[in-house]
């Protein structure tokens, strides 16, 4: 297996460290599954991103759109 290095932000870091920590594994494991995974496993659904804006929306009851009546010619 060959070796590389890389420069990490100290935040990133931090986060690599505590999932090796939690997962009993080490920082050089965790970043190789995230580099082998799937780009569609880590990318996720649309609904996935953004189920949590769901409702987050203030507005009018009826959309424009079925207020037809607005937008009729003279």
């Amino acid at each position: 297996m060959k070796g590389i290095t890389i420069k990490l932000p100290e935040a990133t870091l931090r986060r690599l460290r505590d999932e090796a920590r939690a997962s009993g594994r080490s920082i050089a494991a965790v970043v190789r599954d995230r580099v082998e995974a799937p780009l569609e496993e880590a990318a996720g659904s649309v609904h996935a991103k953004t189920a949590d804006l769901a409702g987050s929306l203030a507005g009018r009851r009826h959309a424009a759109t079925n207020a037809r009546r607005r937008f009729r010619r003279a």
